[in-house]
């Protein structure tokens, strides 16, 4: 799930700004991005079709340019507010990009706002994260019924 995540964010135009976004580990370099997984329990629900509703938590951690100047500090902050309204957006429709055969997402939770973590006064950057909840859909393939019971 972690590209499927990437893949996603690498479409939203917040993150066109940025230089990258890793997957577990943060490059030391502003404008950059990463994304952990965070432990939660997996399944949410198993539906009698034998289908089964699960989850994953992720942070998204971005170092940004960090000065005294307020409208800079008041950009970076604004990134995860813009960031949760485009996933506010993804949810209300529901076009979610595709998973894998076995695997629809349904929604995305936000779980926190955007917030700083970190100053680092000698790379003059902040660190921020936000942390969200990817939920979808696993269907039993062996199942030839699955499709008539939810």
């Amino acid at each position: 799930m972690n590209k499927w995540l990437r893949d996603l964010l690498l479409t939203c135009p917040y993150f066109n700004d940025l230089k990258g976004i890793g997957v577990d580990m943060l490059s030391k370099d502003s404008n950059t991005a990463s994304i952990e997984k965070t432990p939660i329990k997996s399944l949410i629900k198993k539906k009698i079709s034998g289908n089964k509703l699960k989850q994953k938590a992720f942070i998204i951690r971005a170092n940004f340019p960090h000065n005294n100047e307020l409208e800079n500090n008041i950009k970076n902050s604004e990134f995860y507010d813009n960031f949760e309204d485009w996933i506010d957006e993804l949810n209300e429709t529901g076009d979610f990009p595709f998973y894998t055969k076995d695997k629809d997402v349904y929604e995305i939770e936000i779980t926190t706002c955007g917030y700083l973590v970190s100053i680092n006064p000698n790379l003059r950057q902040a660190c921020y994260q936000i942390q969200l909840i990817v939920k979808y859909e696993e269907k039993d393939l062996k199942n030839p019924f699955a499709d008539f019971f939810d």
